[in-house]
């Protein structure tokens, strides 16, 4: 079991029961309760067949120490959340968004480019004719 700093953030791998598969629980639950879980904000559960590579970016996103960008007043964030207006004028905050997406279609172009082209079909024998035009 891992917690986060501020003891909000649990991440552990358990089984469910004796011949199941492993996957991992993150559970983000309320601080001050005097037990080491408080009431749950919200939770996940990756199981076994969740493709590793899904984890690790939802795992490296969830410790990324950036703040998390929201809007003025969300009522979706907990209580606790600390809100500063942002320093970034509109349209730096599009630019910063229009070049990440250019960076990822990029990303994605180069992924494509290094996959493996597939074979042509082979042509059946007798089943194409030559046509000529008089």
């Amino acid at each position: 079991m891992a917690d986060s700093p501020d003891g909000m953030c649990h991440v552990e791998l358990r089984r469910d029961g004796e011949d199941a598969l492993a996957g991992w629980h993150v559970d983000t639950c309320e601080p001050g309760y005097g037990t080491p879980i408080g009431p749950r904000i919200w939770h996940a559960w990756f199981d076994s067949r969740t493709p590793a590579h899904l984890v690790d970016a939802f795992v490296t996103a969830l410790a990324d120490p950036a703040p998390l960008q929201r809007g003025m007043y969300e009522r979706t964030a907990h209580h606790s959340v600390v809100q500063q207006p942002s320093p970034l004028t509109p349209q730096q905050v599009v630019e910063a968004h229009t070049a990440r997406l250019d960076a990822l279609r990029a990303q994605a172009r180069a992924a494509r480019r290094q996959q493996p082209k597939a074979a042509p079909a082979p042509v059946k024998a007798g089943t194409t004719r030559a046509t000529t035009h008089r």
